[in-house]
């Protein structure tokens, strides 16, 4: 995998159940393939079949104790129509709540471009493992292409 966008969103109010959000991570990422590959040129021939950017969905709790659930996305790079901060902003502030229910319209969505530096790699994978424990994995497996 090639990172290329970190991506953070929240969902409406009392998603607390893991069962849920990883259903919810289901429909999104379904969703978004679509909006990806309908965003492809289809002038682009002799590539073979169009990939799917991978993508790796780590669904936390809240820190602040209410046990709602956000995600964390890293996703490879998009087709050239929307590879820019302001489309994939567009995107995920705008195209996705719209089409995917669970996703909260008016949550802050944080969308940033990966720095492939070793130190900011190294920086990102602590800032993602800061709730894993014996108990808990926040990486969703059931999503995420491994």
């Amino acid at each position: 995998m090639e990172p290329w966008w970190f991506i953070t969103f929240h969902y409406k109010e009392n998603k607390t159940k893991e069962a849920e959000i990883i259903e919810d991570v289901h429909d999104l990422k379904n969703k978004l393939r679509r909006l990806i590959y309908k965003s492809r040129d289809p002038e682009v021939t002799g590539l073979g079949k169009f990939k799917y950017p991978k993508f790796l969905f780590i669904n936390e709790r809240s820190r602040w104790g209410t046990e709602q659930f956000h995600t964390h996305l890293i996703l490879e790079r998009l087709p050239s129509r929307i590879n820019t901060q302001a489309s994939v902003e567009t995107l995920f502030r705008r195209e996705l709540p719209a089409k995917v229910k669970a996703m909260s319209k008016w949550k802050r969505v944080d969308v940033q471009r990966i720095s492939s530096e070793y130190l900011d790699i190294q920086r990102l994978s602590r800032y993602l493992a800061k709730q894993n424990s014996l108990e808990t994995i926040s990486i969703d497996l059931f999503n995420s292409d491994l």
